[in-house]
């Protein structure tokens, strides 16, 4: 198995940019002739759907700017970076994981080098696809928060790779000892997954 590096163009399905969403009134508006001060009585000010599977029926999930967000459960986390601040370039096998800027602005690179890449402005989100090298950078002057999900199947959720320059990084800053320790508590550092590693090994 080798990681992706999907182009700018194949990634714009991917991303939804907050300025150009239409809340989910105005879909229903458009749709079913209802007016949107009718519809206020079942909704808030505005109601985004930002992800959604295809075939989700119903009105609840209308035009969703990203689709997808039906690869089993979901972990939600929020991510505190100081400016400059990320994790490395890092790799999800088989988990689906999906930024959304919250406050900052954010350089989301991905490619084995961190080759391609888009900044988030707040309340924009990127869904990157398993197998891609990705990595997040607060780029603001101050503190910022990325909300993050991660989906999958339970079994699946440990399938996180760190590339082999990060295990030479953490040699040179830190010694050969830490990075026993980081592997000897399931760090991995190889771009091929570890389940395709113990297969091999069997």
């Amino acid at each position: 198995m080798q990681t992706l590096c999907p182009t700018q163009e194949e990634m714009q399905s991917r991303i939804a940019r907050f300025d150009k969403l239409k809340p989910r009134a105005s879909h229903w508006n458009e749709d079913l002739g209802i007016p949107a001060e009718v519809l206020r009585i079942f909704n808030p000010k505005a109601n985004y759907v930002l992800m959604a599977p295809a075939s989700l029926p119903g009105r609840l999930s209308p035009n969703p700017a990203i689709v997808g967000g039906d690869q089993g459960v979901m972990r939600i986390g929020l991510a505190l970076a100081a400016p400059n601040d990320g994790p490395e370039l890092h790799v999800h096998w088989k988990t689906h994981e999906t930024f959304m800027a919250l406050s900052g602005r954010w350089l989301i690179r991905w490619g084995d080098e961190g080759q391609e890449s888009i900044v988030l402005e707040p309340y924009d989100m990127i869904a990157m696809p398993p197998r891609v090298a990705r990595q997040f950078i607060n780029i603001s002057d101050q503190d910022a928060h990325l909300l993050v999900f991660i989906q999958g199947q339970p079994e699946d959720f440990d399938d996180v790779g760190r590339l082999p320059s990060v295990r030479q990084k953490i040699i040179d800053q830190y010694g050969a000892d830490v990075l026993a320790a980081l592997e000897n508590n399931g760090w991995d550092f190889s771009l091929v997954p570890k389940s395709m590693r113990e297969g091999a090994e069997a």
